[in-house]
């Protein structure tokens, strides 16, 4: 537990954080994630000027930043939220596909962040030291799908539930595979597509 002389951060529940901040500092709690305004707004399902105020008053409390990617926790942010870790959201691993060592990853990234597909709306992304996650929430806010871009390999990953959402997601695992390779013009066939690189 953090006490309110460590650095002169304080507690969470000793600032002004009223429910519908809360939601927003969970959505952005994963390490370096960053969200544009419309991701979280999908992310939450929450209204547009009660999320204006909620980034208003996080800014206020120094407790969120903008980037050029969008939003994200401040240092102050980040370490007073790990008092209050969320529950992390459970995916499954559906396709995984390497790519050759002449393509960046940093390529992938920039072409792909920001895209909306047939039923995924782009959500935001998540960086690490070993890899990036981009992200996208369906039509309909009921699964998640992640494209997660590491040096030499990519992974698409969901936390679709039932069935349907299960084959959806499936689905739209194909459509982003199909979308990366397209980069990539002649080097289409570079990517393994060896059905045992499928994840189970």
């Amino acid at each position: 537990m953090i006490n309110s002389s460590q650095e002169g951060r304080g507690h969470i529940d000793e600032l002004d954080v009223r429910p519908n901040d809360s939601k927003v500092l969970d959505v952005l709690s994963e390490n370096n994630s960053n969200y544009t305004f419309r991701g979280i707004m999908r992310k939450l399902g929450m209204h547009q000027e009660s999320l204006s105020r909620s980034l208003q008053r996080l800014h206020e409390l120094d407790l969120i930043e903008k980037s050029q990617l969008g939003y994200k926790l401040s240092e102050k942010g980040a370490f007073l939220a790990k008092e209050d870790p969320k529950l992390k959201i459970s995916y499954t691993p559906l396709l995984q596909t390497y790519v050759p060592s002449n393509v960046h990853a940093s390529d992938i990234i920039s072409s792909m962040a920001g895209r909306w597909f047939k039923n995924l709306r782009w959500i935001g992304m998540v960086e690490s030291q070993t890899d990036h996650v981009l992200q996208w929430l369906s039509e309909f806010g009921s699964f998640d799908l992640n494209l997660r871009v590491a040096p030499n390999y990519i992974t698409i990953e969901s936390s679709a539930a039932n069935e349907k959402d299960k084959a959806d997601a499936m689905i739209s695992a194909y459509r982003i595979i199909q979308e990366v390779s397209k980069l990539y013009g002649n080097q289409y066939g570079s990517f393994s597509t060896n059905p045992n690189n499928k994840l189970n």
